[in-house]
């Protein structure tokens, strides 16, 4: 009975200790608007595979197209003067809803000036790799773990 405790003791010691062994986690930084663009652009540059004539020309005008694309984004307003969408009158409701297809079309028309002047300097599979909708979180193959604190995927969730 006593070595029953023991090995008790003994267990929720080394479960105890593990727990203490791992490392805090660490806080994402925040980047920039201008870094932010700059990975993009890089990992655009490397995903298009282009040589050096073609990447001198890509770079700029990339850059030049996601701050555009930015530029068509409403401006968020603050979190404290934000009402909640109940509150909201059907007027606000409705110059909301204008809003949001002005920005609409200022993207498409960015989109269609900046397409022309990609299909100048790139081939067709390359310009639509720049266009095409990318999926938000990239897909999780078979084989590989999913990243420490990822959710579940919905088809493995236990309800």
């Amino acid at each position: 009975m006593k070595t029953m405790h023991l090995y008790l003791v003994m267990g929720a010691l080394i479960c105890t200790t593990s727990l203490f062994a791992q490392a805090p986690e660490r806080k994402r930084e925040r980047l920039t608007d201008e870094q932010r663009i700059e990975r993009q652009a890089m990992r655009m540059n490397k995903e298009l595979l282009l040589d050096d004539e073609t990447s001198a020309k890509f770079l700029p005008l990339y850059k030049e197209y996601l701050q555009a694309l930015a530029e068509c984004r409403p401006a968020a307003p603050d979190s404290a003067s934000r009402p909640r969408k109940s509150e909201l009158t059907d007027e606000e409701l409705d110059q909301r809803m204008q809003a949001c297809f002005e920005c609409q079309k200022k993207r498409v028309e960015t989109k269609e000036t900046y397409y022309a002047k990609f299909k100048k300097i790139l081939t067709m599979r390359q310009v639509e790799k720049i266009f095409a909708p990318r999926p938000k979180h990239p897909r999780r193959t078979p084989g590989k773990k999913a990243p420490a604190g990822a959710p579940l995927p919905p088809h493995l969730l236990v309800r």
